[in-house]
């Protein structure tokens, strides 16, 4: 068991370290959102609406990502706790001492999904995870970063325009005002709900 709390120890280091470090990167995404909404509103006082689009997807995608991050960092300390509380209180088990294999690669990777994956080993060694855990988990997979949502993009393209003393509807040709084309990211997200709306009917 000393073993075994010796090698959680060390790698509580590397939580708490993990933690800092995804509110690293959340810091960076929100400095490339402010970059990316500058160039949302250059595009658009050039009259470059396609462009300006872009610039403000990049900019929805970073603030979901800087989101996440920070979602995942609190949730990397939560865990980090309660190892701290079972090492103190003596609470080290074998298979909790299991889930650390690999974990320096995983803390290091930054990658959000293997870190989730290895916070879900972590948390099902703790029978009493706080509800809030849980809570964070459902938010976090809502918000994806890989879909943009139009909405948001949309609000983005206007504030921009206001910003910039821009009537974003005079920019547009006729029959588009407050769109400016259907991107991949909507098409996908109504197919997604017209399948969901067929499993609904077969239920």
């Amino acid at each position: 068991v000393n073993r075994m709390e010796n090698e959680l120890v060390k790698n509580l280091f590397n939580l708490k370290f993990a933690a800092k470090e995804l509110q690293r990167n959340s810091k960076k995404c929100d400095k490339e959102e402010k970059l990316e909404k500058a160039k949302v509103k250059k595009a658009i006082q050039k009259g470059n609406m396609e462009v300006a689009r872009i610039h403000a997807e990049n900019a929805i995608r970073q603030k979901n990502q800087s989101v996440n991050f920070l979602r995942m960092s609190a949730r990397v300390d939560a865990v980090a706790a309660r190892v701290q509380t079972a090492v103190t209180m003596n609470q080290v088990t074998k298979s909790m001492a299991g889930v650390v294999k690999g974990m320096d690669a995983t803390l290091k990777s930054m990658n959000l999904e293997k870190i989730s994956a290895l916070m879900d080993k972590f948390e099902h060694q703790f029978e009493t995870l706080d509800v809030q855990t849980a809570q964070m988990e459902d938010t976090m997979s809502s918000t994806t970063t890989l879909t943009t949502p139009q909405n948001q993009v949309e609000s983005l393209l206007h504030e921009m325009a206001d910003e910039a003393g821009l009537d974003l509807n005079m920019e547009l040709p006729q029959g588009q005002t407050g769109s400016v084309g259907t991107s991949v990211a909507s098409a996908e997200q109504d197919e997604l709900s017209q399948r969901l709306a067929k499993l609904r009917d077969q239920m």
